[in-house]
């Protein structure tokens, strides 16, 4: 009989935690979301909802400075306008079927991994549907591709380190210590529109760089969720802006394309196969 005032209270804090986790998962969920990069048709405009206070997420907003890479910042406490940026690892596939931003007919293998196309790929086929883009444009990229492939980036390019003399007036190291530095090239198409930067980085697994591609969209560009331009200002917590593709910045999208497929041969495989899968399953044009 001792032992049912604590089987009690053993159920009574299962109990608790039960309630308390099911308290939680509904923030947890409206978390997930809100990091989530979401692509869909807008009228006659692809539109992109981007978080903006999501500082350690595919997409982080951050001050433009001279030597294009940007400085990160605290988008609460910063009044975000005309000399910053929200920079977007933008990516264009996935293993995952149900992923957001999947295009399901889209599907490749790379290394006998099947993928399925996303986020690039999305907009792509969105922009085709809307005439935003036409195959036309589509085949000219797909031509361009084996010219690019000559030139990829990764293959060609590399990070160097070299000795380096100390500034005089930072005083000497101690004995035994010498200056080294390492020199990453970047690589920038500018446009009115936003820019893009192809960098190299080294492999995250693996030996040697790979090249990386990110879409830098001012945030004089971003909207609201009634497509309004969104004024200067500190960003609330959990905000979201936007940034409508359309047909004043189709090339900026086709640009995007053009990167990829200069960054690596593997990317530029992989843009073959997409933009083959786009070009095989777009609807016949009208004669």
């Amino acid at each position: 009989m001792k032992d049912k005032p604590r089987a009690s209270g053993i159920l009574s804090l299962f109990r608790l935690l039960v309630c308390g986790l099911a308290g939680l998962l509904p923030a947890f969920a409206a978390d997930t979301e809100y990091r989530l990069v979401r692509i869909e048709p807008a009228g006659q405009s692809v539109r992109v909802r981007l978080p903006l206070t999501d500082v350690t997420g595919k997409v982080r907003p951050k001050q433009r400075t001279p030597d294009g890479y940007g400085e990160p910042l605290a988008p609460t406490k910063t009044a975000l306008g005309a000399t910053h940026y929200l920079e977007w690892q933008i990516g264009y596939d996935t293993r995952e079927a149900d992923a957001p931003n999947v295009v399901k007919e889209i599907q490749f293998t790379r290394r006998g991994e099947p993928k399925f196309g996303a986020e690039l790929s999305k907009l792509l086929v969105d922009a085709l549907r809307l005439g935003i883009i036409s195959t036309n444009d589509l085949l000219r990229e797909r031509d361009r591709l084996a010219k690019l492939a000559e030139a990829t980036l990764e293959e060609r390019e590399g990070i160097t380190t070299e000795r380096t003399p100390l500034d005089p007036r930072g005083g000497a190291l101690p004995d035994g210590f010498t200056r080294w530095t390492q020199k990453v090239p970047q690589f920038l198409r500018e446009t009115e529109h936003g820019w893009i930067q192809i960098q190299l980085k080294p492999r995250q697994r693996g030996v040697g760089n790979q090249a990386m591609v990110y879409v830098c969209l001012p945030m004089a560009q971003a909207l609201t969720a009634d497509g309004k331009p969104r004024a200067p200002g500190p960003a609330r917590t959990k905000e979201t802006v936007f940034y409508d593709f359309n047909r004043a910045n189709a090339g900026f999208l086709l640009d995007i394309v053009r990167a990829f497929a200069l960054a690596s041969k593997q990317h530029n495989e992989d843009m073959g196969q997409i933009l083959g899968k786009i070009l095989a399953t777009a609807p016949a044009r009208k004669p």
